[in-house]
């Protein structure tokens, strides 16, 4: 039980492995902003973006090392590594102008941004639009990991189309 204010279950017998799973995710995307780096181009934007993506894999680790139920200070700042800085990197890499990748992910940067702040702002209204507050949690984190995967399918793309040499 957690928060007797407002009683709720928040770990199931599989919180072992999600805790995993959010570090995991964290080592991935970091890994993947890393090795996109040249894709990602340079200029104020495409480094902004980086930054905070960063920054929001850092809280993904963070996230898992520090569970709610163990330290909640320490993952309620994991989650505001993912809440701000990921979506505020997609809304950045949309004002991008020189790096093909973000110029062509534009759209998606813009709807995915959106999408999470909104989801922000309404997991920390407590609003329940009928998915629960935990819904909406993940409004807030999973445009971000969306991103990423459509980031990463371009890029694969665009290899197979132009190798490196």
């Amino acid at each position: 039980m957690w928060d007797t204010t407002r009683p709720r279950l928040v770990c199931s017998p599989w919180h072992p492995v999600m805790n995993a799973a959010f570090i995991a995710v964290g080592v991935l995307l970091a890994l993947g902003v890393l090795l996109a780096r040249t894709a990602l181009g340079s200029g104020r934007a495409a480094g902004a973006t980086r930054w905070l993506t960063l920054a929001a894999a850092v809280g993904y680790v963070l996230a898992g090392a520090r569970p709610a139920d163990v330290d909640e200070n320490g993952h309620l700042l994991a989650a505001l590594l993912i809440f701000l800085c990921g979506n505020a990197g997609m809304l950045v890499a949309a004002t991008a102008a020189r790096p093909p990748l973000l110029r062509a992910m534009r759209g998606a940067s813009v709807l995915l941004g959106a999408t999470g702040t909104v989801g922000v702002a309404l997991f920390w209204a407590q609003v329940d639009v009928g998915i629960g507050v935990g819904g909406m949690e993940r409004v807030a984190v999973l445009p971000l990991l969306g991103w990423v995967t459509l980031a990463g399918l371009r890029l694969l793309r665009f290899r197979r189309r132009r190798p490196l040499s």
